[in-house]
C-alpha cells in the first residue's frame, strides 16, 4: 500500500473549538488552499499587512501537498486587506467572522481526513480492514511525524533555545524550533517503551492521561483497575514534552524519562532553567470515525483525529508505505 501526498489524495479540514462570536476586535478567515503551506501563508499576511507575527493567529499547521482548509485570525480593520492578499495567492477565502480575541495555537477540536492510498495487490485491502480494526481497539502510538523533522538543521538551536542559552529571536521561529526539540525527545521516549516491552504499558510512576478529558493523574502502583483501563483505551500513559512545569513522573516511569535526558546530557535538574513549562501528552490515541472504502486499486480512508496528531504516523501503523510529494 502507497500513499503520496497530493491535492487530489490528501484532504485535510479543521474541526473548530468553538464558532467566532460575530464581533470583536479580530476577524476570523475561513481558508481553502491547495500547494500552500501555513507557514507560507502566514508569511504571506505578515509581510503584507506589515504587522508583527504576534498579530496573526492560526490553531496549527496544516500540509502543503493537500487540500486544506483552515482559520487564520488578524486584526479586524485589516480583513479586507488579508482576504485580497490571499485571493492574490490563490487561496479561497470562504468565510470572514469577528471574534474579540485572536486564534491561538491548539484551539481547535480536531482535524478531519480524506486520504486516498494506491493497493497493489488483492491480499491488501483485507490487510488494510485487519489493521484498521485494531487500531480502533487499541489505538496508535502519538509519535510525531516525519514533517516535523523537516529541517534537522535547527535542532541544536532549539536545543540552545530550550535550555535559554542564546537569545530568543523572532518569536514563532523560536517557539517552533524549542518544540521540535520537544518532540525529538518525546519520540525517543516512545521508541524507548516499545523497545522495552512497556506498550502501551503502564509501568509504576507512570502520568497517565484520560482520553475523554485530558486530566492527568500519577499510577504510583500498576494494578488490575489501570490495566483493565489502558485496555479500555480509556486511559494511556502520558510522555514528557519536557519543561519546567510539567507533572513529574515517579519510580519506574522517571527513571525511564531520565534516561533519555541522559543521552542528550540532560538531567531532571536541567530543567529548571528551561524556557518552557513543559506537558505531558499521550503516549497513543483512539482514532475517531475511522472508514475504510476500497474502489478498485485504491481504497479511501476517513478519519479524525485530536489536535497535534499526525496522519503520516496512523498511515504508517496501517502498513501503509509514504512516499515523498
Amino acid at each position: 500500500m502507497k500513499f503520496r501526498p497530493s491535492p487530489e489524495t490528501f484532504r485535510v479540514e479543521e474541526i473548530p473549538l468553538f464558532e467566532p462570536a460575530g464581533h470583536g476586535s479580530h476577524a476570523y478567515l475561513l481558508v481553502r488552499r491547495a500547494l500552500m503551506g501555513t507557514p507560507h501563508l502566514l508569511g504571506l499576511l505578515r509581510r503584507g499587512l506589515r504587522v508583527p507575527e504576534e498579530e496573526i493567529g492560526c490553531a496549527g499547521m496544516k500540509d502543503r501537498d493537500a487540500v486544506a482548509v483552515q482559520t487564520f485570525s488578524v486584526p479586524a480593520h485589516l480583513a479586507s486587506r488579508a482576504e485580497a492578499l490571499l485571493a492574490e495567492a490563490g487561496a479561497e477565502v470562504l468565510e470572514v467572522r469577528l471574534h474579540p480575541h485572536k486564534l491561538r495555537t491548539g484551539k481547535l477540536r480536531g482535524n478531519r481526513f480524506e486520504v486516498k492510498i494506491l493497493l497493489e495487490g488483492s491480499e491488501e485491502a483485507p490487510r488494510l480492514a485487519e489493521a484498521a480494526a485494531r487500531v480502533e481497539r487499541e489505538g496508535f502510538a502519538n509519535a510525531f511525524g516525519p514533517q516535523r523533522f523537516a529541517d534537522r538543521s535547527g535542532l541544536e538551536e532549539g536545543r540552545r533555545l530550550f535550555l535559554g542559552l542564546c537569545p530568543q529571536g523572532p518569536f514563532r521561529r523560536a517557539r517552533f524550533l524549542v518544540s521540535v526539540y520537544q518532540a525529538l525527545l518525546f519520540n525517543e521516549w516512545l521508541e524507548l517503551r516499545r523497545e522495552r516491552g512497556f506498550w502501551p504499558g503502564p509501568v509504576a510512576g507512570d502520568v497517565m492521561k484520560r482520553h475523554d478529558s485530558g486530566g492527568e493523574f500519577v499510577a504510583e502502583t500498576v494494578d488490575g483497575e489501570i490495566l483493565s483501563r489502558v485496555q479500555r483505551l480509556e486511559v494511556s500513559p502520558a510522555g514528557p514534552l519536557f519543561g519546567r512545569k510539567m507533572t513529574r513522573a515517579a519510580s519506574e516511569a522517571a527513571a525511564l524519562e531520565e534516561e533519555v535526558l541522559r543521552r542528550h546530557g540532560l538531567s531532571p535538574g536541567s530543567l529548571a532553567q528551561v524556557r518552557v513549562p513543559g506537558a505531558r501528552r499521550p503516549l497513543r490515541l483512539p482514532v475517531g470515525s475511522l472508514r475504510v472504502s476500497v474502489e478498485g486499486d485504491h481504497a479511501r480512508l476517513a478519519f479524525t483525529l485530536p489536535p497535534g496528531a499526525y496522519a503520516s504516523v496512523l498511515l504508517a501503523e496501517l502498513g501503509v508505505r509514504l512516499l515523498p510529494p
